[in-house]
């Protein structure tokens, strides 16, 4: 069967299909105009100086890019074919995808003033000839799908349409209504979910404006309608800041990101018009969905999914595309955001301290970055500070002034990692309790991180040593519910998961409890029965180029030769210059082994797109700690202190900064300053904490005020009663569903109701 007729998508002819209910007035020729002049003034700028040193490389990529791909176009009279690498018959939907982002590359350099190839007719006639060549050949308006649909209905086509507003004053009319009639055909309506529904509507409003066709760009902004809500399952932004696509993968990254990439030129396309958007949602998104996984040039790849495998799709490149719509939004941002956003967005331009992350991609990304770092009236926002469960994608990100940790997991609601079209093939233990940690910059995940490191021994996971087939167990979910935590003000964490690792017979607890300069790992219930070794493992850090960062064993340098392996006793003290501390408070054994790792990324992609074989080879300086074979029963405990001196690690180890009062199979508990941080894994008791139900929960006390934060992470209570071991006097607030029922010990009940893991809080005054 045909792929648009099984999508319900077939159009015998431009927009015939469309239905629902869309303006019907019509519509001023100017209305049109204006719109691909709002179109058009996102993709190039006028007015600028071309030989400015900010601007001017710039010009010279654009135009190199169009260069090399206006040399390597095959212009024959009788081609088959517009690039080698992009024909139907061998590459299928690729030679789609590719065509048309080559002829926009080609279009924008054209229509980008101070570029070298700006108002080339050669080029121009090459140009159009390639748009005649694609919609008389491989992209005809009755023709069908060959390969993947997307390339077909949104990347593809999302460039073809940039690129025909590029030189829509050099386009017959003819040649116009010939194009977006083979638009329509393969996208005639919006279709899909979350970030696919949002993009598939930029596609409909964009050959809608270059026809005139108001029912069309009524259809694609209409079409946003399922997109703005929050959702309660599937695909899409939850109010917890989740985001969801492909049914139980987090994606915030990615596809979160390729939403914002659509409703931020749709937007700002319409504006101004019958059609306008409210983008109030879209700025709730990035305060609660981007904002925290924002990392001074990077955004998270703890929500990237299977693009780790994606040479150019870095945790860098995600940054750069928020912060391109977000510059692209601000202007017309409602009133009570546009202020924030715009310091917010100052932040993330001067933030980095590795590098630059101004988008570069269009003359007017850079320009409007620009201005913005020169507004004096606009004030940086100043780094953010925040303790975060995202328990609808269970994930945490605990951020303090110099460094963030990520943490990410799964369990019966979220799979553990996707690995589709040949990607992502060892993203094995992606979500196995695994601990992303940022020191300053943000350089430790890109540049070949994710083809060279151990994939099996990711920084935060205990893993079963054993080899794994290309791709295994993708897409699966755990047994176990309880995956998540409890924040309490945005300032401390008690985060767990119930690990059952996938394809093997591993099982423990784990819990992260993160407070203002350190967070405490601990494991227990470490069992096993499957005849594999079993390790913890508490770094796995690629170092410098020079991989010559020192390693302080208990004071002592300890420089394992590359590939050896040293098994060092009595371990009180881990330091890593450039990277932190680690303690142990109990002395423990340690594996450490320097590596060199030389991989490619065809290692962990077979996509042709991404499969490159040209090495890369980086240092390794990995620290675990070995269970042994079969263990039963065994935990673990350490403390990460990211960006501490040797000094300060070896302090915190003898004054023992942080108290581990309980590490088992019942609860794990933790306790620094006025602040405990517990999980207990069912009903019971474990420090000053009593609930009849599992429970995550943090509590802080001081100055005469006690705060209490309870979450169930495993998203299945709907009553629970906690008693806190303390003397309350009176109740200063507390949280919808939460009731205060005795004030000596302080009793709560709690309504947890469709509470799906977020944490509710109570605060009262203490004797």
């Amino acid at each position: 069967m045909n792929p648009l007729t099984r999508r319900g998508l077939l159009l015998s002819g431009a927009a015939a299909a469309i239905v629902g209910s869309l303006p019907t007035r019509a519509h001023a020729a100017d209305d049109f105009a204006l719109m691909r002049q709002q179109w058009r003034a996102q993709l190039v700028a006028e007015g600028y100086d071309p030989a400015d040193p900010a601007i001017a490389p710039v010009l010279t990529r654009i135009a190199d890019t169009a260069q090399s791909w206006w040399n390597s176009m095959n212009k024959a009279a009788n081609r088959t074919y517009l690039w080698s690498d992009a024909q139907l018959s061998q590459h299928q939907s690729f030679a789609i995808s590719r065509s048309f982002d080559r002829l926009r590359a080609m279009a924008l350099a054209y229509a980008t003033p101070g570029s070298r190839l700006a108002g080339n007719a050669t080029l121009l006639t090459d140009l159009i000839g390639g748009f005649e060549w694609m919609v008389a050949n491989f992209y005809k308006e009755t023709g069908s799908i060959v390969g993947n649909w997307y390339e077909w209905q949104i990347s593809g086509p999302t460039w073809f349409n940039d690129a025909i507003v590029l030189v829509y004053d050099r386009l017959s009319a003819a040649q116009i209504a010939k194009y977006t009639r083979a638009v329509a055909h393969y996208t005639p309506a919006p279709f899909g979910t979350a970030a696919n529904r949002a993009l598939s509507s930029y596609v409909v409003v964009g050959w809608g404006v270059l026809a005139g066709n108001a029912t069309a760009v009524g259809s694609g902004v209409n079409g946003l309608g399922p997109v703005f809500p929050y959702v309660t399952s599937g695909d899409g932004f939850y109010r917890d800041g989740s985001f969801i696509q492909h049914g139980a993968h987090p994606y915030t990254g990615t596809y979160g990101t390729l939403l914002l990439e659509a409703i931020a030129p749709l937007a700002c396309t319409v504006a101004n018009t019958t059609w306008q958007v409210n983008t109030a949602t879209v700025m709730a998104w990035y305060r609660d969905s981007f904002d925290p996984v924002m990392w001074r040039g990077a955004l998270m790849d703890t929500v990237a999914g299977r693009t780790i495998a994606r040479f150019d799709e870095t945790e860098r490149v995600h940054y750069q595309r928020v912060l391109k719509a977000g510059l692209a939004l601000a202007p017309s941002a409602p009133a009570a955001d546009r202020a924030w956003l715009r310091s917010v967005l100052k932040e993330w331009l001067l933030c980095d301290p590795e590098s630059d992350p101004t988008p570069t991609d269009t003359v007017p990304s850079l320009l409007a970055a620009r201005a913005l770092v020169a507004d004096g009236s606009v004030a940086r926002r100043g780094e953010l500070v925040v303790s975060k469960v995202f328990p609808r994608m269970d994930r945490i990100v605990h951020r303090r002034p110099t460094w963030a940790l990520a943490v990410s997991m799964y369990s019966a609601r979220i799979a553990n990692f996707e690995s589709i079209n040949g990607e992502n093939l060892r993203g094995w233990t992606t979500a196995e309790g695994a601990a992303y940690l940022y020191v300053n910059g943000s350089r430790q995940y890109v540049d070949g991180y994710w083809p060279t490191v151990n994939p099996i021994r990711l920084p935060g996971t205990t893993v079963d040593v054993r080899s794994r087939a290309q791709g295994e167990g993708a897409g699966a979910k755990s047994p176990n519910r309880w995956a998540g935590g409890a924040s309490l003000g945005g300032r401390y964490t008690a985060g767990g998961m119930n690990v059952a690792v996938q394809g093997g017979t591993l099982g423990l607890q784990k819990s992260w409890m993160c407070f203002d300069d350190f967070v405490v790992a601990l494991g227990t219930g470490i069992k096993a029965t499957g005849g594999h070794r079993i390790e913890t493992v508490v770094e796995n850090r690629r170092l410098s180029a020079a991989a010559n960062e020192t390693v302080l064993v208990n004071g002592s340098v300890v420089v394992p030769a590359s590939g050896d392996t040293a098994t060092i006793a009595k371990v009180r003290w881990l330091h890593l210059a450039g990277t932190g501390g680690y303690v142990f408070p109990a002395p423990v054994t340690l594996g450490l082994i320097r590596q060199v790792r030389t991989r490619r990324w065809a290692d962990i992609t077979t996509h042709q797109s991404w499969a490159l074989t040209t090495p890369i080879t980086h240092t390794y300086l990995t620290a675990w700690l070995d269970h042994g074979i079969n263990p039963n029963g065994q935990a673990y405990a350490y403390v990460m202190l990211p960006t501490a001196t040797p000094a300060q690690t070896e302090a915190f180890a003898a004054s023992q900064g942080a108290s581990v009062l309980a590490n088992t199979s019942n609860a794990q508990v933790v306790r620094a300053g006025g602040v405990t941080c517990a999980n207990l894994w069912q009903p019971g008791t474990a420090s000053i904490v009593t609930a009849n139900q599992g429970v995550s929960a943090v509590i802080s006390t001081g100055e005469g005020l006690a705060t209490v934060a309870l979450a169930d992470p495993k998203h299945a209570t709907t009553t629970m009663t906690a008693t806190i071991a303390l003397t309350a006097t009176s109740v200063v607030s507390a949280d919808a569903g939460l009731q205060v029922t005795s004030l000596n010990p302080l009793t709560i009940n709690a309504n947890l109701t469709g509470a799906a893991g977020s944490t509710k809080s109570v605060q009262v005054r203490t004797a």
